[in-house]
């Protein structure tokens, strides 16, 4: 497995980073993914000028930051790979690092199985696809979706334009996920209105057995039932506050090598569902910074912009 993880990280850099022979790599993992951090760092030893390795230890959330030292070591990079357990993603530390020109993969709760599996993928075809579907929300003002489990919820884009995650992070300040596949975007806060019913996956529970039930006013979760991780979920939100209610992201999954496995980092790229952040949306152009972003999964939905169906239970029309 281990010459395995190297080819396909090897491909990573290449494909996707475009690490250059005198650029410098950054790897930051912790040690459920130390395994694939090691990959990483072997390989862009064979590619790049210096290539360094840190090990962290895990994040209590997704989105809690890395340690002071490593936000500030990033300047120092051209590129910078995380494979964490918990995501690092939508980070002051990590949008700091964008802005100033890094480019980056992160690879949050990344398992050796998953990395070989949806990283064999044709990366132009996905591209294309990603950026169609990306187009078509872009020119949506609002948005309906409905699903045959109960999910019956509207909200408006105020005019933002979807994210593209494709796999290319060749330019500078480039960001995404690897494994890669899905357009987003940040919903109008204060716009949300109806009932979420995750029946894929959620992060504090993996795959969803039971659904999650959220009940939706003026963009922010006001109810949580069903599943038993309902509970912990309210707990979140009294731990960081009412901004942590946001409907933070609305997107799109469109990799065909992408199974359901209770992993969101693999789980909200799958082709044919939709999925929708609860938290921090201001990685994606929205306003609410807090330190917690939650991606639910949502199977089989229909979706309709500005009134026209677009998808039917998974399918694009």
């Amino acid at each position: 497995m281990k010459e395995e993880l190297k080819e396909v990280a090897r491909g990573a850099l290449a494909e996707c980073l475009n690490l250059g022979r005198k650029e410098q790599l950054l790897v930051v993992c912790d040690p459920p993914c130390y395994e694939i951090g090691a990959a990483f760092w072997e390989a862009g030893q064979e590619r790049c000028r210096e290539a360094v390795m840190v090990q962290i230890r895990p994040r209590k959330d997704n989105g809690n930051e890395p340690p002071v030292p490593v936000g500030k070591w990033f300047e120092a990079f051209d590129v910078a790979v995380m494979p964490t357990s918990k995501s690092l993603s939508h980070t002051k530390a990590r949008r700091k690092a964008s802005e100033q020109g890094v480019r980056i993969a992160t690879l949050p709760g990344i398992t050796p199985d998953m990395f070989v599996r949806t990283m064999n993928t044709n990366w132009e075809k996905l591209g294309v696809q990603t950026r169609k579907v990306a187009a078509q929300l872009s020119s949506a003002r609002k948005i309906k979706i409905q699903t045959e489990a109960g999910t019956d919820l509207t909200f408006e884009t105020g005019g933002r334009h979807a994210k593209v995650d494709d796999g290319r992070l060749n330019f500078k300040g480039a960001f995404g996920n690897l494994p890669a596949g899905e357009a987003y975007l940040a919903p109008a806060e204060g716009t949300g209105e109806g009932v979420i019913v995750f029946d894929g996956s959620f992060p504090l529970t993996g795959i969803l057995h039971t659904p999650l039930v959220l009940k939706v006013r003026e963009g922010k979760v006001v109810e949580v039932k069903g599943h038993a991780c309902a509970k912990q979920l309210e707990e979140l939100f009294l731990k960081y506050r009412k901004q942590s209610r946001t409907i933070a992201e609305f997107g799109v999954g469109t990799l065909d090598t992408a199974r359901i496995s209770g992993n969101v980092l693999e789980d909200e790229k799958v082709k044919g569902t939709v999925h929708i952040a609860i938290g921090d949306n201001a990685s994606m152009g929205g306003t609410v910074n807090v330190p917690v972003h939650l991606d639910g999964i949502i199977k089989s939905p229909s979706v309709w912009l500005d009134y026209a169906q677009w998808m039917d239970r998974g399918q694009l029309l």
